[in-house]
């Protein structure tokens, strides 16, 4: 068989490898599609919710809004978060059942030996175990989705591509009529393959990545789809502001700042 037949043939299984991976990933679409239809009966916890809708340190965001409604935290004006041992009165802060997320919080901020604002959470390892404990919990709830990250297929898609450009690279290399011979040649046609293979490999791999089609997170797209959590709207302006500027890093305010002072501004 000669070296062109060989090339079409090498093409020929990959295509074929495709389009049973494109019907796989129709087949799980609308399964995912249908399972997704029935998760308006479900009863989503709002933590769960918002940490799925966008990111876990919202729940963050959420605990805290929920503290300061309770009255056991409060919050200053640079958004750094404290306990609050007395109530807007001067009576002691009774100690009530919290969720879990907002008792994690709250454990953490009792932990801090000095006002702490949310962003700085964000390298606490202890409290984000604490967080995410729930929240793998929750995700457990949900069998189907818990691993809807996870894409088998896009993997299988890419592998395709490399094994693809690592048979054309050894076909060029080792397929021929004349063949090494010796140790020197045979270290040199290997070099010179694995250089091939990695020119080939990498364009080819970025290709299957850009252009194979991601599984729809469609248990997302439906958390995005639910209410907000109802402590962070129940907050006064002053204290929704205090907790937004709770949520951000200063730093990297001013470095965007900066960066659009640099650039020319609206000029």
């Amino acid at each position: 068989m000669s070296q062109l037949q060989l090339s079409g043939v090498a093409l020929a299984v990959a295509a074929g490898l495709y389009v049973v991976l494109a019907v796989l990933w129709q087949v799980r679409d609308r399964a995912d599609r249908a399972s997704a239809d029935r998760l308006d009966v479900v009863e989503i916890d709002p933590y769960h919710a918002v940490a799925t809708a966008g990111f876990p340190s919202d729940a963050d965001r959420a605990a805290a809004a929920e503290l300061l409604l309770a009255g056991m935290i409060r919050v200053g004006e640079e958004g750094e978060l404290e306990l609050s041992l007395t109530d807007s009165g001067g009576r002691p802060v009774a100690e009530k059942p919290l969720h879990d997320v907002p008792a994690a919080l709250l454990t953490t901020l009792r932990r801090h030996a000095e006002p702490v604002a949310l962003y700085r959470l964000h390298w606490d390892t202890e409290h984000k175990k604490r967080r995410d404990a729930f929240l793998h919990a929750a995700d457990a709830k949900f069998p189907r989705w818990s691993d809807r990250t996870k894409d088998t297929l896009l993997g299988a898609a890419v592998l395709a591509s490399v094994l693809l450009a690592l048979w054309y690279a050894v076909q060029m290399v080792f397929i021929r009529d004349a063949t090494a011979s010796g140790a020197a040649d045979l270290i040199l046609a290997a070099f010179l393959c694995l250089l091939l293979w990695l020119m080939l490999a990498v364009p080819m791999g970025w290709a299957a990545l850009r252009w194979w089609p991601a599984r729809h997170d469609h248990f997302r797209a439906h958390c995005k789809r639910l209410p907000p959590h109802p402590a962070e709207p129940a907050l006064d302006p002053v204290r929704a502001e205090g907790l937004r500027r709770s949520t951000r890093d200063p730093r990297w305010q001013r470095e965007a700042e900066e960066a659009w002072v640099d650039s020319g501004g609206a000029f």
